[in-house]
């Protein structure tokens, strides 16, 4: 489920959109080289609105990608990722991931390529890598192991 990003082409830090409505800041917006975009937030604080925030941020993303008119299909595939100190969802989990599915049946993607992921670094549960759970650890202030240097 981990994907390896080869090479990023554009990489944007605290990037802010201001529509008429809320702006957005996302503390970083990167294009890798498959055309996949990643708007990461890292979020101090549980304001109980993470799962409408998300969707609020992928549509910000959408409007950035198209042009007036309909070119749905030059929407690139996305990833939205908080990443958070706190388990927003309480089930445990280092990592909460959302694609949309049929509710009638799971084997039935809607294939509008939108991930909304939720890093929790108060999770319990042998979910994620270890690299992951180190970089988590980190977030969380506990102490580093030396997975990433050798």
């Amino acid at each position: 489920m981990y994907r390896k990003i080869d090479r990023i082409e554009y990489l944007e830090l605290q990037k802010s959109i201001n529509m008429d409505a809320h702006s957005v800041r996302r503390d970083a917006y990167v294009k890798d080289g498959r055309e996949t975009v990643y708007g990461i937030q890292m979020q101090a604080s549980d304001t109980k609105e993470l799962p409408k925030k998300s969707r609020y941020y992928q549509g910000m993303i959408d409007l950035q990608l198209v042009d007036a008119g309909p070119h749905y299909k030059k929407l690139n595939k996305s990833y939205i990722i908080f990443i958070c100190p706190f388990d927003l969802y309480e089930k445990g989990r280092y990592i909460y991931t959302f694609e949309n599915i049929c509710k009638k049946d799971n084997s039935i993607s809607m294939g509008d390529e939108a991930v909304k992921i939720f890093l929790n670094a108060d999770g319990t549960k042998a979910d994620v890598s270890r690299e992951l759970k180190a970089f988590l650890d980190y977030v969380a202030g506990q102490k580093i192991l030396k997975i990433f240097c050798p």
